[in-house]
């Protein structure tokens, strides 16, 4: 029960936030009919079962909001975030399950740097009274690899990538790609 008032919290805290800079909460739908067209992630489908032309028709449920809450930016929504139960087959494990929920936060106008400080400004709100922050340093991608892993991201080679995730204990699953490099720099980057 702590674990469901702590989430609720939480829940309670990230709308108060946005509530206040005047973001707008939108719920889009779970299900399309298309699935996601990132060859990295996997769609979890289901068959329309209901009368009418929709029967037979296979459904996707999604693995982020990001576009459907694009077609509402683009119809001129302004600044909206959801709170979204999203859905990605293949990723249960130690570090993944395949249904978690996702904040997606779009800012009109904003550039990465105003939207990273508003990250550190949610963090310090959610994490306020729990945990003490220090001023985070920002590193760009491949920095914070050179100086963590000693590699560039953009040059490592699988070979490379695998020596690396060897050397810091990262457990390798199975099936990682032996021809492309970003599940290999996922993997490190988690």
């Amino acid at each position: 029960m702590a674990t469901l008032r702590l989430r609720a919290e939480l829940l309670a805290r990230i709308r108060t936030f946005f509530a206040a800079r005047g973001v707008l909460e939108v719920d889009t739908p779970a299900l399309s009919v298309a699935a996601i067209s990132d060859p990295h992630l996997a769609s979890f489908a289901t068959v329309y079962s209901g009368p009418g032309p929709r029967h037979g028709r296979t459904l996707y449920l999604h693995t982020s909001p990001e576009f459907p809450m694009k077609r509402l930016l683009a119809a001129g929504s302004g600044c909206i975030y959801q709170i979204a139960r999203v859905f990605r087959d293949g990723e249960a494990g130690r570090l993944h399950n395949p249904e978690f929920t996702l904040l997606e936060w779009y800012r009109v106008g904003f550039d990465h740097r105003r939207l990273m400080d508003e990250v550190t400004e949610l963090a310090t709100e959610l994490l306020a009274g729990r945990v003490s922050l220090a001023e985070p340093e920002r590193l760009s991608y491949r920095a914070a690899f050179q100086r963590y892993l000693d590699l560039d991201p953009h040059r490592a080679t699988v070979a490379e990538l695998a020596v690396c995730a060897e050397r810091f204990g990262v457990p390798i699953p199975p099936g990682m790609p032996t021809d492309e490099t970003d599940p290999w720099l996922d993997l490190l980057l988690t």
